[in-house]
């Protein structure tokens, strides 16, 4: 089976349980065609620039969603708007290989995945052509001695704008008060986005659709109420 390894340093769990035969094949005979990037032999990727308009053929409107994990909201998003080509990120092979048995079941043809680190990705679109970029309950890092590895730096917001088109947006949601205000403050402070919404309590999908990912509803299990926001690419 092939095995997926990251291009560059990423934190948190790659692997879960043991893959069922059914995703073991997904991965073997599938990723390579939904991959962004070529495979090398070795299993880890070959890095190139991405020109979208090829990737996709006749598709014009892109959006990205970093940290997928089991797939819920990308594939749900993909099914629905077929005129729209999706990409994704994640470095969990169990999430990888759920997203790629979906798309197999179903032969969707407007998905391409990197199983590695989305900065990979960021750093090698070509162009602002990103119209959305979605991060749902990213990891919060609750320890003071790891919140260096929060994706919300400075670095990686600047990434995020110069992969967004004019117009575009960031769509995030977390269930954790703390980590929203740090979000918020973060891009309150930015000349290039403007804060378009947050909201404390349960929206109305600006998200664009009522599936409700793993991690939502974990956390409305346990009484912890998420928080979405939506910030605007404005130069």
């Amino acid at each position: 089976m092939t095995n997926i390894t990251a291009s560059s340093k990423v934190f948190g769990r790659r692997k879960g349980k043991q893959l069922s035969s059914r995703q073991k094949e997904s991965i073997k005979i599938h990723l390579t065609k939904y991959s962004v990037f070529k495979s090398r032999a070795d299993g880890s990727y070959e890095l190139q620039k991405v020109d979208l308009t090829n990737l996709f053929g006749n598709l014009k409107d892109f959006e990205l969603e970093i940290g997928f994990g089991m797939g819920d909201y990308l594939f749900q998003k993909a099914l629905v708007k077929k005129t729209t080509g999706f990409l994704g990120c994640e470095v969990f092979e169990n999430g990888v290989a759920s997203l790629l048995t979906r798309i197999r079941d179903v032969n969707l043809k407007n998905i391409f995945i990197h199983p590695g680190n989305c900065i990979d990705l960021l750093d090698n679109l070509r162009g602002a052509n990103l119209s959305a970029i979605h991060l749902l309950f990213p990891d919060p890092w609750p320890k003071n001695k790891h919140h260096k590895r929060r994706f919300f730096t400075t670095e990686n917001i600047d990434k995020m704008g110069y992969a967004l088109k004019k117009g575009g947006s960031i769509f995030v949601a977390t269930d954790i008060l703390e980590y929203a205000v740090q979000i918020i403050s973060s891009m309150e402070k930015r000349t290039d986005f403007k804060v378009e919404n947050y909201l404390i309590k349960e929206f109305k999908s600006p998200l664009g659709t009522k599936f409700q990912t793993k991690f939502e509803r974990k956390a409305y299990a346990s009484n912890r109420v998420p928080r979405y926001m939506v910030f605007k690419r404005v130069a």
